[in-house]
């Protein structure tokens, strides 16, 4: 009893610090990622900022996350995870004060330009933030019950979160006062780096110790099995699924708004989040009573989602909207659920692999959003569902694949 109740005290001095770490990260995460398409409404009414514009503020983010990813396959393992996030979370945090300093700083054309510019620099941060953290929650011990997955839950509850608070703040103090709001956000970032000074990280190797070596596309592992297709798969099944999240996550607000025929710029997305938060509590509850990640669980979301597309666009008025919402269920564990899986089956390959299905995740959601803005112009949003439904079922044949190369079925 004194040896297990010292290894709990242990746990608790090493690792709280760790999780609330990590959870800042994600809640980091949620802001960058979603901040900007929440304000679109306001841009759009105050700057006159086009589609295109917007469309392009988007695509300057997910790139940008997406270079931070590529970066970080380079980085990772020669420098140690702290030091990286110490300093993404100091630069998120003063690309967010930027982006709340721009009214105050540009007028006219140049606005644009400074509205973009933040965005790449807390873009970029946030990004290599999450991925960071994502490979220290992944090295956690087990008795923390902290993974992935549990991470991509909270960072759905944390974007519901944001965008009801936004949309509260928008409603009181009006969306020409929007950048003062980016200041408050700013100590999400801030927060992050301070209890990141007192974490344990994990980066303790034996001295002399290499850094993991990243993936070999032609290396077997010991059993036989080929890592090549696994990997391979693996990158396309993150690039279909992310890709359809996002891509779902993105146009809830136009759904909603053709749907209720009013502006719901907040309420659309808060209505997604809400179901991928919910999704992402049932399947940590399903991975913590098994060994290792279910595949099966992975196949059923995906082909639950390919449902979902499919329904939202073929449905008429609330129906079709409640499909859509109801995809949260099942399309956010695609990623983190790809993430776990493969680092159960590749651990040796670490986070570099991690990094690198970070840039295939990245990689569709900058393609598949677009994608569906592309489609729509041409033959409407809910068409181009319909036809976007082919991502979740591309998810689920490259998922077949993983299980297949992982060896023994589960």
């Amino acid at each position: 009893m004194t040896k297990y109740y010292g290894r709990e005290k242990m746990f608790e001095r090493g690792y709280k610090r760790t999780l609330a770490a990590c959870l800042a990260g994600v809640a980091n995460q949620a802001v960058i990622t979603n901040v900007t398409a929440l304000l679109f409404v306001s841009f759009s009414g105050l700057y006159g900022f086009s589609l295109v514009r917007l469309g392009l503020l988007t695509a300057i983010n997910f790139t940008a996350q997406m270079f931070a990813d590529v970066l970080l396959t380079f980085l990772i393992g020669r420098v140690s995870s702290r030091m990286l996030a110490l300093a993404a979370s100091a630069a998120s945090c003063a690309g967010l004060v930027f982006y709340g300093a721009v009214p105050l700083l540009f007028s006219g054309g140049a606005l644009y330009g400074g509205i973009a510019a933040a965005t790449a620099v807390f873009a970029f941060a946030g990004g290599m933030l999450e991925v960071v953290l994502n490979g220290v929650a992944d090295r956690l011990p087990p008795a923390s019950s902290v993974s992935i997955c549990l991470l991509h839950t909270a960072y759905a509850w944390a974007q519901a979160a944001l965008a009801l608070v936004l949309c509260g703040y928008i409603i009181l103090f009006g969306g020409e006062n929007w950048n003062f709001a980016m200041f408050a956000l700013a100590l999400v970032p801030l927060t992050a780096f301070a209890l990141l000074l007192g974490a344990d990280t994990g980066d303790g190797r034996a001295k002399g110790e290499a850094a993991p070596a990243p993936v070999l596309f032609g290396e077997k592992k010991r059993s036989g099995r080929p890592r090549r297709a696994f990997y391979l798969s693996a990158l396309a099944a993150i690039f279909f699924g992310y890709g359809a999240e996002v891509s779902m996550n993105q146009w809830m607000s136009t759904l909603f708004s053709e749907t209720f025929s009013v502006s719901g710029e907040f309420f659309g997305v808060a209505a997604f989040a809400v179901f991928l938060g919910l999704g992402g509590l049932f399947y940590v509850r399903l991975s913590r009573r098994r060994e290792r990640f279910p595949f099966y669980a992975l196949l059923l979301s995906a082909l639950a989602a390919f449902g979902c597309f499919a329904a939202a666009a073929v449905c008429e008025g609330i129906l079709s909207f409640a499909a859509a919402a109801v995809c949260g269920l099942f399309v956010g564990m695609l990623s983190p659920g790809v993430m776990t899986v493969s680092s159960e089956n590749l651990p040796a390959d670490g986070g570099r692999m991690l990094a690198s299905l970070a840039v295939a995740s990245d990689l569709g959601a900058a393609a598949l959003p677009a994608l569906v803005g592309a489609l729509s112009g041409a033959v409407g949003l809910k068409p181009s569902f319909l036809i976007l439904s082919a991502a979740p079922l591309l998810c689920a044949c490259f998922l077949s694949s993983m299980r297949k190369n992982a060896g023994k079925p589960r």
